[in-house]
């Protein structure tokens, strides 16, 4: 039997963002636990290559985001009337799982390694339910090793393996929907689980997708210690105010092949930060923080939100001086966006203020809610000049200098995004394949 395992198109940015880089570690996972059912999986990502709608298989399984689920949708019901069962998982089945049912044969809800021999029983007897839910969490001892091989096999290859150290987080940001997916325990992974997958797929460079890191302080020192002789390069994404507490963890990330962390500073106003229950970021404390992790040799990705309740139109302009100031190697940038899971969504919800439920819209780009002060135009238009801006010839310029340690890094990735943003200036719109 086949297993055909589906990451639909729909990460393509509107307008300044680009594609997605990174390979869906939830599909190897899944093709793992598959192994012994099927004798064939393939795994497209259709960021990466184009999906044959002719392709045979006995079982299709689609992972979705919210900007994914439009195209899941489309791809579910073409392969169902081919006769060929449906299933699908992730955040987006997760939290619309009634809405997901009407297009697949069944739905995962949360962690599918809990459920996944009970639907493959049902699969093979011909019986498969609507739903599969469960409330429990797996134990990462158990997680079985991706078989991220198939990703080599399939499409063009990433430049970077992923690869996963933990789950969860317990800091419950409003806008996220990382602590309702995978609960507020940080649940990690044997170390020398981690080292093993290193070694069995000979990986250099590795981004970490766990949400924050750092969260367990003994652990984040156990992985990094397990990780210096394999003199990998890697980069993560983690909490300023969690590792630079520690200067020794600091500077052993750094030693241990730390290039880059993602961070998660969201807004450079701490009354908008209390709003939205990410208190435990402290806006005074940000520059110290961003000079130690300079200092250490790690550059920082600063991630922001345009479009908080509290913000106006010189928010954008806040952030820009904020960002060249204190010489971040990137920013990840988002327009405020109430994604199904989380409590700002059910807050949008229940006060009427969603305006857009295409879900192809809610990539992070796009405003899709009615806010107190700008409209749809102003803060697009402001998330647009701010990123060209931010990714200009005389700010890459300005933060070459404090992010001198990785030279080749910096220039290719600040380089890529300037090219992109010059031959692309203007917004367009976006078409589901055929």
């Amino acid at each position: 039997m086949k297993l055909l395992l589906i990451a639909p198109k729909g990460l393509w940015i509107q307008g300044f963002k680009g594609y997605k880089h990174f390979n869906h570690l939830n599909l190897a996972v899944i093709a793992a636990l598959a192994t012994p059912y099927f004798n064939e999986i393939k795994i497209v990502e259709e960021e990466f290559e184009p999906l044959d709608l002719d392709e045979p298989a006995d079982l299709v399984g689609i992972t979705m985001m919210t900007c994914q689920a439009e195209r899941g949708y489309q791809l579910a019901d073409h392969f169902r009337q081919r006769g060929i069962r449906a299933i699908c998982g992730g955040s987006h089945a997760t939290f619309l799982a009634q809405e997901c049912a009407e297009h697949f044969d069944a739905v995962v809800v949360n962690e599918a390694e809990m459920v996944w021999d009970e639907l493959m029983a049902d699969f093979l007897a011909d019986r498969l339910k609507p739903i599969y839910r469960t409330d429990k969490l797996i134990d990462m001892r158990d997680l079985p090793i991706p078989r991220k091989e198939l990703f080599r096999i399939h499409g063009r290859r990433t430049l970077i393996e992923v690869i996963q150290a933990g789950r969860g987080c317990p800091l419950g940001c409003e806008f996220c929907t990382v602590t309702q997916m995978y609960g507020k325990k940080y649940r990690t992974r044997p170390v020398e689980h981690i080292v093993e997958e290193i070694k069995r797929f000979k990986s250099k460079r590795l981004f970490f997708v766990d949400d924050n890191i750092f969260l367990s302080r003994s652990y984040a020192y156990e992985l990094c210690e397990a990780l210096v002789p394999l003199k990998v390069e890697w980069a993560g994404q983690g909490s300023m105010e969690l590792i630079c507490r520690d200067d020794e963890l600091l500077k052993l990330a750094a030693r241990s092949g730390c290039v880059s962390l993602f961070v998660g500073i969201e807004s450079v106003d701490q009354e908008t930060l209390n709003a939205a229950n990410k208190q435990f970021n402290q806006v005074r404390n940000y520059k110290e923080n961003l000079r130690k992790i300079s200092n250490a040799g790690i550059m920082v990705v600063g991630s922001f939100i345009f479009g908080f309740e509290e913000d106006r139109s010189e928010c954008y302009d806040k952030v820009f001086d904020f960002a060249v100031e204190n010489s971040l190697y990137m920013v990840n940038c988002g327009i405020m966006t109430p994604f199904p899971g989380s409590v700002t969504y059910d807050k949008a919800r229940r006060d009427g203020k969603i305006v857009d439920f295409h879900w192809s819209q809610y990539t992070g780009t796009n405003l899709v809610w009615k806010h107190p002060a700008m409209n749809k135009e102003e803060v697009e238009a402001g998330y647009d000049k701010f990123r060209r801006q931010f990714y200009s010839l005389p700010s890459i310029a300005k933060r070459f200098w404090a992010n001198r340690s990785h030279p080749l890094y910096y220039l290719g990735m600040n380089l890529h995004l300037w090219r992109l943003y010059q031959t692309m200036p203007q917004r367009a719109m976006r078409y589901l394949p055929s």
